[in-house]
């Protein structure tokens, strides 16, 4: 019984630190979106957008900064959160799910 309880606590402790780590605006997005209202919920314009193609469809991330900048600033890329969309409507976001997806299509990531 002790050790269910701690496994719990434990479990609930890695959770929060999950999400102490995490976007919080990105949980108000919902896939299909557009990129004007994905930028709409999050309540400002991307910082960076990188495009790729690839199996025929276009492939766009928007990175938004997690913390207020200015356009000049330089932003380390995992700093930022992804957006990603194909054919300008989401797809997915977050960096655990680009990063499984980038890796499925051969995307590379910058470091």
């Amino acid at each position: 019984m002790r050790k269910t309880s701690a496994r719990a606590v434990s479990a609930l402790g890695i959770l929060a630190l999950l999400t102490a780590c995490g976007d919080t605006r990105l949980d108000k997005l919902s896939l299909g979106v557009t990129k004007d209202s994905a930028a709409a919920i999050i309540g400002e314009t991307p910082h960076r957008t990188l495009s790729y193609i690839t199996a025929g469809k276009l492939w766009e991330v928007q990175l938004y900064p997690r913390n207020p900048v200015g356009d000049a600033d330089s932003i380390a890329w995992r700093k930022m959160s992804p957006v990603v969309f194909i054919d300008h409507k989401a797809v997915g976001w977050g960096w655990s799910w680009w990063g499984r997806e980038s890796a499925k299509q051969n995307i590379i990531m910058p470091k």
